[in-house]
């Protein structure tokens, strides 16, 4: 898989309007190379979801991040260009929670997949998830450890897994306003969990 078929499949483009034609690509060629090389030592852990986060969404930003910081970007500015690329991705799965919310019944829709949703793309293997509440009301669990935060440590750069948090925050705003997405920490933040709340509203 290359980084045009994942998450970020424009970033080639935005690179040569940032830095320029021949710089930008430049830069979008460290970033595939690696990309390759962190997909080649990567383990799924016998996980087709988990293989599907690393390639497609976890992977990509990180490359572009050490590609950035290899050329000399100090930590602020690779982590907003970084953040620009991954903001676009959210946005687009912001407009598919439109459509959900746009439906009668969306609560109700959605509290009655989540658990299986979350059981399949989200499983033990990368997530300790911890049901507290999923009733008429209110939709409440919290991820005790995180596939994607472990991976920024273990990488070397913890500072880039607040940058895939915030974008829970623009994702989930397009269930709006039928269903209020709201956070009080992240693992990444320095809380114990990252709890997820989807309250009906």
């Amino acid at each position: 898989m290359k980084i045009c078929e994942t998450t970020l499949g424009f970033l080639e483009a935005d690179c040569k309007q940032f830095f320029g034609e021949e710089a930008g690509k430049e830069i979008a060629g460290q970033t595939e190379a690696i990309y390759q090389d962190l997909l080649r030592g990567a383990d799924d852990r016998g996980s087709e979801a988990i293989r599907e986060h690393l390639r497609r969404k976890l992977l990509p930003p990180l490359a572009y991040y050490k590609a950035l910081r290899a050329r000399g970007l100090g930590e602020g500015e690779a982590l907003e260009y970084v953040r620009r690329e991954t903001r676009k991705a959210a946005q687009i799965k912001r407009a598919q929670m439109q459509k959900l919310a746009r439906m009668p019944f969306a609560y109700g829709m959605y509290r009655l997949g989540v658990k299986k949703y979350m059981q399949k793309n989200f499983p033990a293997a990368g997530w300790q998830t911890e049901w507290v509440r999923c009733d008429g009301r209110e939709i409440h669990f919290n991820l005790r450890s995180c596939l994607y935060w472990e991976m920024a440590r273990a990488h070397g750069c913890p500072e880039l897994c607040p940058v895939y948090c915030e974008n829970d925050d623009i994702s989930f705003s397009g269930l709006l306003p039928k269903i209020r997405f709201e956070r009080a920490g992240t693992l990444a933040g320095g809380a114990d969990c990252c709890d997820f709340h989807f309250i009906r509203a």
